[in-house]
């Protein structure tokens, strides 16, 4: 009986063992593991990155699929991510998406850059309020940098002409605006087209405006302060030609909360791994990927297994498997105590046990009666221990009844025997002519 009890806690405990590992490890169920991601638009660099991303993932762990979709835009990246369509999506810092996961690896950093000409008086932002500034188009109105920009400084909505980078030059030459506004990264894109625009029709390179970045920050935590070095959007002439001071907002490549800590380290470790490569290689733009700060005191949250590989404080697979075993060891003692406490509690409380608790008491009174009855009433009583003993041989048999326990029941009932037929001996005895 003990025995049924015992499978029956083995099959809950493996089926709850088999639970965790296909929770924590869901592809040892499964020839393939597919990894969905929302890229945003990439570009021809961008192809590059992925495609080499795409190879390496390949090599190292065939079962591990990556479908990438190419999006039209950051914002519709970020939104299809947070309707659960994918499982990794490049989105960036401002947008809500970017707090509803967790950071893999921040991909670029896109600061905000005002230019002014060579002649100008403007030293500072405050030099610029009430002034046409040119914003080049292609921004979206609403984009949240230039917003908190614009509120930060005071700017009017009116005070904002978007203009074609070909007219940018053209613009600042015939004062039509004061300064121009741009957001993009270093090397190649459309603050190096703006630079270029300018130098060739003012003759002169422009000059960068400081942003008060520190102030902005602390204002909007999702933004950051940056520092553009030198040379960052032209090297001959340099330009800038010293370092600027601006404000930026990050992309970053952000994983569901509910991925794998096992999974999103790995992924960390193999975009850091082909970036390292791609920029060995010269190719544009696969340097600005980088790591997060793992500090914690960010608004933005690093993903755990990200942030544990970063650490390195990752645990191997078999570690993790050591792990969920001690844990299931703890889980399989107390379920297991449970049920022999429960099978006890049952077994001392249904119905055919108390009735063999009735039976078993009568004993004492039965070895009692047999000694103080009259004779002829001793054969009820051996009758009585008929009938007990048929009942036990049935549960016995039928293993309702540990064998230790009928032992020391039978050793009562022959000692009452051993009683009625003394007294019958001594009853015969007694008897004239007995």
């Amino acid at each position: 009986m003990f025995n049924r009890y015992a499978f029956a806690v083995f099959i809950a405990v493996g089926a709850i063992a088999a639970t965790i590992t296909w929770f924590w490890f869901p592809w040892l169920f499964s020839p393939t593991y597919t990894i969905r991601v929302a890229t945003g638009p990439v570009g021809n660099t961008g192809q590059r990155f992925v495609a080499a991303l795409k190879r390496e993932l390949a090599e190292e762990h065939p079962r591990v699929r990556l479908v990438m979709e190419e999006s039209e835009s950051l914002k519709q990246s970020a939104e299809e991510f947070q309707t659960g369509k994918f499982d990794l999506a490049a989105v960036r810092s401002d947008h809500p998406a970017a707090a509803s996961g967790g950071t893999i690896v921040i991909l670029r950093r896109i600061p905000l850059v005002i230019m002014v000409p060579a002649n100008s008086s403007a030293k500072s932002m405050k030099d610029l309020v009430a002034k046409k500034i040119a914003v080049l188009e292609g921004t979206p109105d609403d984009d949240p940098l230039l917003k908190t920009v614009m509120q930060f400084y005071s700017l009017k909505a009116d005070d904002i002409v978007k203009t074609a980078p070909a007219e940018i030059g053209e613009s600042l030459r015939n004062k039509r605006v004061a300064a121009v506004l741009a957001m993009g990264p270093g090397g190649p894109g459309a603050v190096s087209d703006a630079v270029k625009a300018i130098v060739k029709a003012t003759k002169k390179p422009p000059k960068f405006i400081d942003l008060e970045a520190k102030e902005i920050a602390a204002q909007s935590p999702v933004y950051e302060e940056l520092e553009i070095p030198k040379g960052a959007f032209l090297s001959v002439p340099a330009i800038p030609d010293d370092d600027v001071t601006t404000v930026a907002v990050t992309v970053r490549l952000v994983a569901k909360n509910s991925m794998l800590n096992d999974v999103a380290g790995e992924l960390t470790r193999l975009l850091l791994a082909t970036r390292a490569k791609l920029a060995a290689n010269n190719v544009p733009g696969a340097g600005q990927i980088e790591a997060p700060d793992t500090d914690k005191k960010g608004v933005l949250r690093v993903h755990p297994g990200a942030a544990a590989y970063l650490d390195g404080t990752q645990e191997s697979l078999f570690d993790q498997a050591m792990s969920q075993l001690f844990n299931i060891s703890i889980i399989g003692g107390i379920l297991g105590s449970f049920a022999l406490w429960v099978n006890g509690y049952w077994r001392k409380h249904r119905p055919d046990e108390v009735m063999a608790q009735k039976n078993l008491a009568r004993l004492p009174a039965m070895m009692s009666e047999a000694r103080t009855v009259p004779v002829d009433q001793l054969e009820a009583i051996e009758e009585e221990l008929d009938t007990l003993s048929g009942w036990l041989l049935e549960r016995f048999v039928h293993e309702k009844i540990e064998a230790d326990r009928i032992n020391g029941v039978a050793v009562i009932i022959s000692h009452i025997r051993l009683i009625i037929e003394r007294r019958r001996r001594l009853a015969q005895n007694m008897v004239p002519g007995g």
